[in-house]
């Protein structure tokens, strides 16, 4: 007879398989900003189709997808104890099975203290890129902003130009 394995036996790390040559960026943005951000990063991926964008609002399962699913249809959702533990969990998984990290620091930047949460969780899993679109003129010359990320970016459009340089730079540099 096979011993039952208690929850701690059972739990364990997601298996994620990547296709060979995908690239994948964990997409860190305010949630305020998370509409535009959708549907540009949507638009890029169709663009740039051996580039993959985790977006933590739409394409993680669990609580941030139920609460954004909630909201975006006017509906209040009922948080449950432990949710934003689990919501920042599957965050912080999502950013470690990520190859490198794409940050955006716009108008909504000081509505909430996620993306910078997830810019250090990239700084300390040591992804690479770090790459920055700072639409935001005034911190653009940020010295933490200016020494945190490997380049930054004036534009959705300059980010575009360059990523893929940007990524080849990795792949010859780490492999792949």
């Amino acid at each position: 007879m096979a011993k039952k394995l208690n929850w701690a036996q059972r739990l364990k790390a997601p298996e994620i398989k990547f296709p060979k040559g995908l690239f994948t960026f964990y997409l860190s943005h305010p949630e305020a900003s998370r509409h535009y951000v959708r549907k540009w990063e949507l638009g890029f991926e169709e663009r740039h189709p051996e580039i993959a964008m985790i977006n933590p609002f739409y394409d993680l399962p669990g609580e941030q997808e139920k609460r954004v699913k909630a909201t975006d249809a006017g509906k209040k959702y009922a948080a449950l104890p432990g949710d934003e533990w689990r919501m920042t969990q599957g965050d912080y998984i999502a950013i470690c099975f990520s190859r490198g990290i794409v940050c955006i620091v716009d108008e909504n930047y000081d509505r909430s203290i996620g993306t910078v949460m997830e810019m250090v969780m990239g700084r300390v899993l040591a992804k690479n890129p770090k790459l920055l679109i700072c639409t935001n003129e005034k911190l653009r010359g940020h010295p933490w902003l200016k020494t945190h990320f490997h380049k930054i970016y004036d534009s959705f459009e300059e980010f575009e130009a360059d990523v893929e340089a940007q990524v080849e730079r990795v792949k010859k540099k780490w492999g792949f």
